[in-house]
């Protein structure tokens, strides 16, 4: 079921921007076309005819050329050339979606979504209109049908046929009571019906004004717009500019008709009110008469003015032409383009960074994580897990990862998305991204995550993070698990009493498996260990092993304006073989060797921002302390060991780096 939402959702939103809109931009320009014509009647009814044909023909000439042009622009993508005159906003959300991969983020399918409903208005509007098309087909074969039963004359009058080569055309009698029609292009025959027969002077203007279609092409004019008004069968634009075309077709042939010959207006008028009653017949495929009693009183009263409107067929026909380019050139160079996502480039040297947050759904609040020094931040190709009370797990990122969907976007120091119907704004007190303003996110929900409240972020969107760590922030002050405090835990006994417990598994010993394994916990109020997890193991029970120590490990808690307070930390422990045999003391006391340094590397300090890389010989150190002297600033380290203080004025400033079991550097960083 999720495979198919997001494939009408997505084919909801390359039809909003490769259909709907140009179909948009034609509508307003057509209906100013048509109000015109339709305020300034003593236009020439044969600009009347010409104008609307234009105007229904620059539809779907208009669409083919925004589609050919979106895909030469697609060729062209790498250099900055253009056909889009016309841009315009996208007010709907761009869906890029990523196939939902097994065992994944749980999704609330929500059907009202707007592309979705756009991909099911456009399957819709499809079906229909290959079922106009298939009876437009249908009355083609009826009306060929027709044509074989009829026994035809060719029409040898030169006095008639002036124009038309002598014998192209063909003339039959219909006992049916049927308009005079014309049908076909190469060899057109007009069909008349028999009560005219005997009456030579109504046959001849019957005659007449039938030729004047064949010598304007009408019919070939008849059978595209048959085409068009059964594509577009849903617009009303189309079905009334095919009524007026058929009315002005039809009044421009009887000026012509009256203008070069010897017919009276009258004896025409007369003979136009006999053919009332009769059928319309093949109208599809057919050039007729189209006598209607809604319409008879305009085409006499036109009669009365014959004489004003004569005017070159060539010059109507060059009007037709520039007014169809005319019609196309907004709906092919407009573009409907939603907010720009970043590059690829540009999401590698991307990080974004909530910095002492609040965020809302649906307008409540319902995390709080606004104290001084803290926040969270990812890398381009990370995300950011946030878990707010009954919510589940939020997880976003500036790209597309298994599960997410785009639904929103960062700006400045704003994030907002809408999934599962759920509105959420995240408002940091500092800007998201490090290099730029605002970026499409994508987002995966699982609403029913068991998590408490907290957030973490990981390296590659694309991997299964840990869960995030269990930040109570939205409760009271004594019940707060902190990531930086002022005094931070004191591992009793150090590294080295963590190592002289650990008993290194057998299996790993036999399958050599040896390096460092990160253990997440929580220092309560009275310096113990609870809620441990591994964030980085290695396999072969040394997993469970670095948990079963780190578990009884104890701690000086940790100190927060004069009280104890809970802090959530991470810890290594090693896993290291020697000749074959791993060697442990069981000397819990023995005095400590110094502690292993902290490797400090300095990524930036520029641009008020300080960012700085915490590592030691088995690699990045994840939950570091970094605290600027002097000041309540401070943060901690990421998956990566990187840490970031912003919003800082130029100047010198100390900044103390922290870790269990590690020595405590103090740096001086010189901010440009």
């Amino acid at each position: 079921m999720k495979n198919f939402f997001d494939l009408i959702q997505r084919l909801g939103s390359s039809s909003a921007d490769i259909i709907w809109f140009p179909l948009l931009i034609w509508t307003c320009v057509a209906t100013f076309i048509f109000l015109l014509l339709r305020f300034n009647k003593s236009v020439n009814p044969l600009y009347q005819y010409h104008i609307r044909v234009a105007t229904l023909f620059a539809l779907p000439m208009g669409l083919l050329s925004a589609i050919l042009l979106q895909v030469f622009n697609n060729f062209y993508s790498s250099s900055n050339f253009s056909t889009s005159v016309f841009v315009v906003e996208n007010p709907l959300p761009v869906v890029y979606s990523v196939p939902l991969s097994s065992g994944s983020a749980e999704y609330s399918i929500p059907w009202m979504e707007i592309n979705f409903l756009i991909g099911l208005v456009s399957i819709l509007v499809l079906i229909v209109a290959a079922l106009m098309m298939v009876r437009l087909i249908y009355s083609y074969f009826q009306l060929k049908k027709l044509h074989q039963q009829l026994n035809r004359e060719p029409l040898t009058n030169t006095n008639l046929s002036s124009g038309i080569k002598d014998g192209s055309v063909s003339i039959a009698f219909h006992d049916h009571p049927l308009v005079p029609f014309t049908f076909g292009w190469a060899s057109p025959i007009i069909v008349l019906p028999e009560k005219i027969k005997e009456d030579s002077t109504k046959l001849n203007m019957a005659i007449q004004h039938e030729l004047v279609h064949i010598r304007r092409g009408d019919y070939l004019l008849q059978l595209a717009l048959s085409v068009i008004e059964s594509v577009f069968w849903f617009h009303p634009l189309v079905k009334i500019g095919a009524t007026e075309i058929e009315i002005y077709r039809e009044i421009s042939c009887d000026q012509e008709v009256l203008n070069t010959s010897d017919i009276h207006p009258k004896k025409y008028a007369n003979m136009l009110l006999e053919l009332v009653p009769l059928n319309k017949g093949y109208g599809s495929f057919a050039v007729n008469m189209a006598v209607k009693q809604s319409t008879l009183k305009q085409r006499i009263e036109t009669m009365k003015h014959h004489k004003m409107h004569k005017t070159s067929y060539k010059r109507s026909l060059f009007l037709l032409l520039s007014i169809t380019l005319m019609v196309i050139a907004p709906i092919a160079c407009s573009d409907l383009r939603g907010p720009e996502t970043l590059s690829d480039e540009e999401i590698l040297n991307e990080k974004m960074t909530l910095t002492e947050f609040v965020m809302e759904i649906n307008g409540k609040e319902v995390m709080s994580a606004n104290k001084p020094g803290v926040s969270v931040s990812a890398q381009g190709l990370g995300a950011i897990a946030i878990s707010p009370k009954d919510y589940g797990l939020f997880e976003f990122s500036i790209r597309p990862f298994d599960g997410a969907v785009q639904s929103g976007s960062i700006s400045d120091n704003i994030v907002e998305f809408k999934v599962n119907q759920l509105n959420v704004s995240i408002a940091s007190t500092q800007k998201i991204l490090e290099n730029n303003s605002d970026a499409m996110i994508w987002v995966r929900h699982f609403p029913n995550a068991k998590i408490a409240p907290g957030f973490s972020s990981y390296g590659d969107a694309n991997q299964p993070p840990p869960p995030p760590p269990p930040t109570n922030l939205n409760n009271p002050a004594d019940q707060e698990v902190f990531i930086v405090v002022e005094s931070m835990p004191e591992l009793i006994g150090g590294q080295v009493g963590i190592q002289s417990k650990v008993e290194y598994p057998a299996t790993a010993k036999r399958a050599g498996i040896q390096g460092r394994v990160t253990v997440q916990f929580i220092v309560d109020k009275n310096g113990n260990v609870v809620e441990p997890k591994v964030i980085r193991g290695i396999g072969g029970g040394c997993d469970e092993e670095a948990v079963r120590v780190v578990s009884e490990a104890k701690f000086k808690p940790g100190v927060q304006r004069g009280q104890n307070v809970e802090v959530q930390m991470s810890l290594p422990v090693l896993f290291r073989l020697n000749d074959s045999e791993f060697q442990q003391s069981n000397d819990y006391e023995a005095p400590p060797p110094p502690p292993p340094p902290i490797k400090v590397e300095t990524l930036e300090s520029s641009n008020g921002t300080v960012k700085v890389k915490l590592s030691s010989d088995f690699g990045p150190l994840v939950g570091a302390s970094v605290k600027m002297e002097g000041t309540k600033r401070a943060t901690a380290t990421n998956q990566e060991g990187i840490a970031t203080i912003s919003g800082l004025e130029k100047g010198t400033y100390k900044f103390a780096f922290s870790y269990v079991g590690f020595g405590q550097p103090v740096k001086e960083i010189t901010v440009k």
